[in-house]
C-alpha cells in the first residue's frame, strides 16, 4: 500500500487511518492521567498526521514496519512539541507527567510478546498486522470498557487505581475490566481473529 501512496495520494489517507486506534491507544497509554488533562490523544494524532501528509515524499522506506516506525517517530515529535506547549510552558517537569516508548519502535503494543531477534521479516510484519488490528479492536469497544482493559492490560495497574482513574468503585472497576475482556473476546472471534 505505500508503494500506492507515492503513486496515488489520496490512498495516503487511507493508509494514515488504518493507524488512527493504534496511535490513539499507545498515546493514551503515553499521555496518562495528569497530562491528559492538557493533552488530548485526538489532536496529537491528527498533529502527526499533518506531519506525515507534509513530510511523505522524503520517506524513504518501502516496508510496513518501516513506515510504522517513521509513523511513530512523528508521533513522538508531536507528543513532544504538545508537551513543551501545555506542561513546559507552566513550569512543570516533563518526568512526571509521561515516559516516552522507544521512538524506532515499530507497531506494537506492550503486552505483546518482544520480537526475537532473528524474527523473519513476514513474521514482523505479521505482528504489526495483528497489533493495528488489536488496537483497532479496543477502540470500538464503549470508551470506559476500553480504557479499563488498556490500564489493566497494557499498564498493569491495579483494580484500585484503575477505580481511582476511572472515578469508580473497585468492583465497579473489575466489572469494566471484566466486562471489556469478554467484548473483546467476541469481536475477535468475529473477526477470525487467529
Amino acid at each position: 500500500m505505500i508503494s500506492l501512496a507515492r503513486e496515488r495520494p489520496e490512498l495516503l489517507g487511507e493508509l494514515l487511518e488504518r493507524y488512527r486506534p493504534f496511535l490513539l491507544l499507545t498515546l493514551r497509554q503515553q499521555i496518562g492521567p495528569k497530562l491528559g488533562v492538557r493533552c488530548s490523544a485526538s489532536d496529537i494524532v491528527q498533529k502527526t498526521f499533518v506531519n506525515a501528509c507534509r513530510g511523505f515524499e522524503q520517506f524513504a522506506g518501502s516496508t510496513e514496519p518501516e513506515f510504522s516506525a517513521w509513523l511513530t517517530r512523528i508521533k513522538d515529535r508531536s507528543l513532544k512539541d504538545s508537551i513543551r506547549e501545555h506542561v513546559h510552558a507552566q513550569g512543570r517537569t516533563l518526568g512526571k507527567e509521561q515516559r516516552l516508548h522507544d521512538a524506532n519502535a515499530t507497531a506494537s503494543l506492550s503486552w505483546c510478546e518482544p520480537a526475537a531477534e532473528q524474527s523473519t521479516p513476514s513474521q514482523k510484519m505479521i505482528r504489526g498486522e495483528r497489533a493495528l488490528h488489536l488496537a483497532a479492536i479496543i477502540e470500538s469497544l464503549p470508551k470506559m470498557q476500553g480504557e479499563a482493559i488498556r490500564l489493566r492490560h497494557m499498564e498493569g495497574c491495579t483494580l484500585e487505581v484503575i477505580a481511582d482513574r476511572l472515578e469508580r468503585t473497585v468492583p465497579a472497576a473489575a466489572g469494566l475490566v471484566k466486562r471489556g475482556v469478554k467484548a473483546l473476546r467476541e469481536k475477535m472471534a468475529e473477526s477470525s481473529w487467529n
